[in-house]
């Protein structure tokens, strides 16, 4: 099994629902009912023209549709189902844009460009140091270069990573800019997403190929890799009317100086391409791939550039194979291993990974969990933690990093 698609499908059922209801808000414009109510995992989504809010606990997300508004529950177990992906095969808008001078940014929405007020950068007051950097950049530089902290074993921040950014399904969908861009907004320290390349060699960021229709409406059953790029950005995710599937060098230019990004390339076949793709934008210093220990035995070493990418080591609970990549591979761009949320790495840490310069990772994708849950996996030794629950994750980092003494934390 490869790493990446071993995670089993949850989510599908929400964006199916949301992805219909966008679909019938615009062949819909007249409505017998008032209100209508329909079944999601056990909750429910209600449309009404007046109401501001739904649910017994209060949560919920309200968006314009035409003349009336949609009003859906923050509901997340469909997609989180979908997203922990169901075997290790990888098989299974264009919008260009960068930082510029530290002044203008590409605005994931649009696509386009948009003014960045200096007094909402992020950057801490001169002379401050950071895990024991002096830090007079305009961004911290945890957050958006793996050369600190992320590839220091001695580095005692705990760090959060984005599955798919900080999505809902309802205005930023899972690997969207919207997400990317809420992930940064709310201090992600990373983004996690999916590629794929398209028939004329061009990487784009897709989870499923053939698309499903939870995914893209208009695309729906379509293959990325029997696709251009030009098609597969015109794309809409669904089940928004303006956020398209894009390429991954206008993503690495808009992570550039705020996130790092764990890249999980599909199809073991376009690491090549993807490789060449992180040299082409010079993102080596905060893309990283996520790739099984046979893979980076057997396939990275075949493969031009190479050496010079890091790579997230996706072992599972699979232990054995933590001595074979210290005791036998060695290779030093494998940065941090990838475990199962379930396995104690406590004294696997402190005796064996931390000690030969490894960090441990874990992908998480319990279902509205509190913050106090990843707190435990901080606290269990693990030093990165990707989730769904994008705010609860955020808390417990902080939680954690403060009493460790570090700031900002």
């Amino acid at each position: 099994m490869r790493p990446c698609l071993r995670r089993s499908i949850f989510y599908m059922s929400t964006v199916m629902i949301s992805g219909l209801l966008a679909c019938n808000s615009h062949t819909r414009t007249g409505m017998d009912a008032e209100k209508e109510s329909f079944s999601a995992t056990d909750r429910d989504v209600i449309i009404d023209s007046d109401a501001s809010e739904v649910g017994s606990d209060g949560v919920a997300w309200s968006e314009e549709t035409g003349d009336r508004k949609v009003i859906l529950e923050q509901e997340q177990d469909a997609w989180n189902e979908h997203v922990r992906e169901p075997e290790y095969g990888r098989d299974m808008a264009e919008g260009k844009g960068e930082a510029l001078d530290g002044t203008r940014e590409m605005d994931p929405g649009s696509g386009g460009e948009r003014e960045v007020p200096a007094e909402s950068m992020d950057f801490p007051p001169d002379g401050r140091e950071i895990d024991g950097h002096p830090e007079n950049e305009a961004s911290y530089d945890f957050r958006n270069s793996l050369a600190i902290c992320w590839t220091d074993a001695n580095c005692k921040r705990v760090m959060a990573v984005g599955h798919g950014g900080l999505w809902n399904v309802t205005s930023a969908p899972y690997d969207s800019n919207a997400a990317l861009k809420a992930a940064y907004e709310a201090g992600m320290d990373g983004v996690k997403i999916d590629v794929r390349v398209t028939a004329d060699n061009v990487p784009v960021i897709s989870h499923s190929s053939p698309i499903e229709f939870y995914e893209s409406i208009d695309c729906s059953g379509k293959r990325i890799e029997d696709m251009t790029a030009a098609e597969v950005t015109k794309c809409h995710r669904a089940p928004s009317l303006t956020e398209t599937f894009q390429r991954l060098d206008d993503v690495l230019d808009y992570l550039r100086g705020k996130m790092v990004v764990q890249l999980c390339v599909k199809r073991s076949k376009d690491y090549g391409r993807t490789i060449e793709e992180i040299h082409a934008k010079g993102a080596e210093d905060f893309a990283f791939m996520e790739i099984s220990t046979d893979e980076l035995q057997n396939l990275i070493p075949t493969l031009q550039g190479s050496d010079s990418v890091y790579y997230l080591i996706n072992v599972g609970s699979n232990l054995a194979d933590v001595d074979k990549l210290l005791d036998s591979i060695k290779n030093p761009m494998a940065f941090m291993y990838e475990f199962d949320p379930t396995v104690d790495v406590s004294d696997m840490v402190r005796a064996r990974l931390h000690p030969a310069g490894v960090r441990a990772f874990t992908y998480d994708d319990t279902k509205a969990a509190l913050a106090a849950h990843f707190q435990k996996l901080y606290d269990g030794g693990y030093d990165v933690v990707s989730a769904n629950v994008g705010n609860a994750l955020i808390q417990a980092r902080i939680s954690v990093n403060q009493s460790r003494g570090l700031d900002p934390p």
